[in-house]
């Protein structure tokens, strides 16, 4: 099949749900499919810009739109430090009267594309940012497209998205969420939980939507390493804002223990390195990759509240490595989603939980299957995606 993917932030970009595009994408192109990829204009200089991440496959055409604005305000502003308070002051703005990411100005870029409409089978567009969802509204609503089939896969939902702040626009985001899901013919969600609340939410359009896990990049199969009781390497790699993950108790259990600890990710609380603890802000795909390599067990830290899963689960997931999977938030229904697949060790979000299941890891470790689950693969997922979705 011709496939046209829409994404309003590059992969370059790195973030977890480049990632996820990332593995979608490539799982779409294993099974064979021609994938054109539209998506905006990267910039090298910002901080989260990861050349691992380059898309580079003839099964892969990508266009590049450029965009003007506040974007371009803050492109010049990376290379010119005095540009920075305006920048700060324009999303400052923004954030109060748009319901929409600071990549909207995506949809001004209409007359550079030249969409034929017979040409595509399915058009998927994938958040975050949501403007990707409006980028493809938008070329509905002007009868850019018309016949091609939308499948929207959202990594976050919008209205009961827990990283919103702004809850002034509350109404006018579930008007807009709805408006957008409308149009589609299917609409995914990477978490059970989600979908049951947006199925209720919408009834409406409950019939529409589904449940598909995130898919991992690729297995890794790493040399195995004795795991002991005493003494081991963690890592952690992902955000840990406090009002969405709480890291304390993994901190500062750590910090009374045999064990070590990298973390790698941005956050709004302030750590110190410590003896036993290594703070390091977001780091590229393949330094995470390599830190990864050398731990003897990777750490998945849940949210708080709300029903998303943290996509870093779903890459872990792909290696033969241990997982410690602390449960937060609605820990039940988390553990019924997962304890399904026996690759996890769990315990709760709490020191002495923490520090219970590294005491008896090595006996936990035993009882668990080390090895990348096929579920996640990007090939299964992306089959999961397409399938039984025709024009017409």
């Amino acid at each position: 099949m011709n496939i046209l993917f829409i994404v309003s932030r590059p992969l370059e970009i790195n973030t977890s749900a480049s990632i996820r595009n990332l593995a979608t994408i490539n799982g779409l192109v294993e099974l064979g499919h021609k994938v054109d990829l539209i998506t905006t204009e990267y910039d090298k200089n910002h901080p989260s810009y990861d050349s691992s991440m380059v898309l580079n496959d003839e099964d892969i055409n990508v266009k590049y739109l450029k965009l003007s604005g506040l974007q371009n305000i803050a492109k010049i502003g990376r290379k010119y430090k005095s540009l920075k308070l305006i920048k700060k002051i324009g999303y400052k703005i923004l954030n109060k009267i748009e319901i929409y990411d600071n990549l909207k100005g995506i949809i001004n870029c209409m007359s550079e594309i030249n969409i034929d409409d017979n040409k595509y089978d399915i058009v998927i567009s994938s958040s975050d940012p949501k403007s990707s969802h409006l980028f493809v509204l938008k070329m509905y609503e002007n009868n850019i497209l018309n016949k091609t089939p939308w499948i929207q896969i959202w990594g976050d939902p919008f209205f009961s998205d827990i990283s919103r702040k702004n809850k002034l626009l509350s109404s006018r985001i579930r008007q807009e969420e709805e408006k957008l899901i409308k149009y589609a013919k299917r609409v995914v969600y990477v978490s059970k939980l989600t979908l049951n609340y947006q199925q209720n939410k919408y009834s409406k359009y409950a019939g529409k939507m589904m449940y598909i896990p995130i898919p991992f990049v690729k297995k890794e199969f790493y040399p195995e390493k004795e795991i002991k009781n005493s003494g081991q390497t963690l890592t952690y790699c992902g955000e840990y804002s406090k009002e969405i993950r709480d890291i304390l108790p993994l901190y500062n259990g750590i910090n009374k223990s045999k064990h070590k600890l990298i973390i790698c990710g941005n956050s709004d609380i302030k750590l110190e390195d410590t003896p036993n603890v290594k703070i390091n802000g977001r780091v590229n795909f393949k330094k995470v990759k390599e830190i990864e390599a050398n731990s003897d067990v990777l750490i998945h830290l849940s949210n708080l509240r709300g029903t998303q899963i943290p996509g870093k689960i779903y890459q872990y997931s792909g290696t033969n490595k241990p997982i410690l999977f602390i449960l937060d938030g609605d820990s039940e229904d988390l553990r019924e989603t997962f304890m399904k697949y026996n690759r996890y060790i769990f315990c709760e979000n709490n020191e002495q939980s923490i520090l219970n299941a590294l005491e008896k890891i090595q006996e936990l470790n035993n009882l668990v299957k080390n090895e990348p689950i096929e579920d996640f693969s990007g090939h299964k997922i992306a089959s999961e995606i397409i399938k039984d979705v025709i024009t017409g």
